[in-house]
């Protein structure tokens, strides 16, 4: 998608009105926004209220220094680059500028096409700068991640999907049970299109607050809540040019629908407490272990978000449809988590035991089980059956067995059932609720959630 070329927005400090008035006119021409002050003060009330990419200050101010209205511009705007504007008898004040962070200095009079061509120098200073902050906040985001493997034909279907998806960038909705891998369908996406070397980011809207949530996809202006000290770069502007995946949409409030919808409609938005628009280039990758259909009849999914969402849709396969990838992912596992270089092998009645299990918990719960059973067998070449959760030896079927002639009223409450079963699994995971909540196939919110409304 073509974006139009950012307008530079530019602030001109100087107390010689004609200079003022020429310098606007001139770069107004030229497709600038530009504003004007002819004293420190009135700088000081453009520089906290508007967005600027240059700043252009004549030193000798009427109430101030231009050097303190140049540190209050680079406290307020970090990113902001400043050109100082100087006669001969104050060079070693630009000079000493220079030495605080300005781009550069020129003398008066200068001639107006060296005013322009050391504005555009100044802006792609800063536009790098911006790039860099925006880089820097992507690389810690950055982890290894496994890949999409198996060869049972539902992936090979998500897999030929996924190829075909590739090289468009119409949105994608990714459907299956918790830990099923959607995040790595997404990736694989992400690495099969043109975008393959722009970021990939990922949030998942479960495991936030509505507030925080929004923050993090938008960001948000200096002053824009109480605690807001500083601008924050919302993760859709670190996205640009690259992939946006959010992780159950479904879970996100109709209010953050609505401004995620604009922004994959329009690739325009806001940041909190900001009157300026920010343009991105984004692609847009959406997963649920949600029903959408249901969530959209319910009113807790905008239908016009669905519609958008519907254009494409992959739906991976849970690990009990997939028993026969269940042997390779094992493998890569077991390649994954060896310590030392030294990888460890299946025993025969192990991979019965992993091949006969339903994994409610899918390709995530088999991972974390494989990781258990490396660090309890300890120095041992050989993962035993013993070395696996109880929960799978002494029998294969998670599912809890009732026996006829013991069912009651409350035996047979589904609540009830729940209940029991979160219980068992706490007291498995040592009261640990991150393991519990990821053994049960549920985000931990989701766990405390029904813990408090048990208690």
């Amino acid at each position: 998608m073509e974006t139009e070329s950012p307008v530079i927005r530019i602030l001109i400090v100087d107390d010689e009105h004609q200079l003022l008035e020429v310098f606007k006119k001139k770069l107004s021409k030229e497709g600038m926004k530009v504003f004007t002050a002819s004293n420190g003060h009135d700088a000081i009330s453009i520089i906290k209220e508007e967005p600027l990419d240059i700043g252009l200050f004549d030193i000798k101010l009427p109430d101030m220094d231009g050097v303190e209205l140049l540190k209050m511009l680079r406290e307020v705007q970090p990113t902001a680059e400043v050109i100082m504007l100087t006669g001969y008898a104050s060079v070693d004040t630009a000079i000493r500028s220079m030495k605080l962070g300005a781009y550069d200095y020129l003398t008066k009079p200068c001639k107006l096409s060296e005013l322009h061509t050391v504005i555009l120098k100044a802006y792609e200073k800063k536009q790098l700068k911006e790039k860099n902050i925006i880089l820097k906040a992507h690389l810690q985001r950055v982890e290894t991640h496994d890949r999409l493997i198996g060869e049972a034909k539902g992936i090979k279907e998500v897999k030929k999907f996924i190829s075909l998806v590739g090289t468009s960038n119409v949105p994608v909705l990714v459907l299956g049970e918790t830990g099923t891998g959607k995040e790595l369908v997404a990736r694989a996406i992400h690495d099969n299109s043109s975008r393959s070397a722009n970021p990939f980011v990922a949030i998942n809207a479960s495991c936030l607050q509505e507030n925080i949530l929004e923050s993090e996809l938008f960001g948000y202006k200096k002053g824009a809540f109480t605690g807001a000290q500083t601008d924050k770069v919302g993760l859709l502007q670190i996205a640009d040019k690259g992939t946006f995946f959010v992780d159950e949409v479904s879970d996100m409030s109709p209010a953050i629908q609505a401004k995620l919808l604009r922004a994959l409609e329009t690739s325009v938005f806001r940041r909190l407490g900001d009157t300026k628009e920010i343009t991105v280039d984004v692609r847009f990758v959406f997963a649920t272990n949600k029903s959408i259909e249901e969530e959209v009849e319910t009113n807790r999914f905008r239908k016009d978000l669905f519609y958008r969402l519907n254009t494409f849709i992959i739906t991976v396969p849970p690990l009990r449809d997939r028993r026969d990838d269940i042997p390779r992912l094992a493998d890569y596992f077991m390649e994954k988590h060896a310590r030392g270089g030294n990888k460890k092998i299946i025993s025969e009645e192990a991979m019965g035991l992993l091949m006969n299990y339903t994994w409610p918990g899918n390709v995530r719960e088999l991972a974390n089980v494989l990781e258990r059973a490396i660090l309890i067998s300890a120095n041992r070449e050989t993962i035993a059956s013993n070395d696996l959760p109880q929960s799978m030896v002494g029998a294969p079927s998670p599912v809890p067995v009732i026996e006829k002639q013991k069912l009651t009223q409350d035996t047979l409450r589904l609540d009830n059932m729940e209940r029991d079963h979160i219980q068992r699994v706490l007291e498995y995971a040592e009261g640990n609720k991150s393991k519990a909540a990821r053994l049960l196939g549920i985000s931990r919110k989701k766990l405390y959630q029904k813990i408090e409304a048990d208690s």
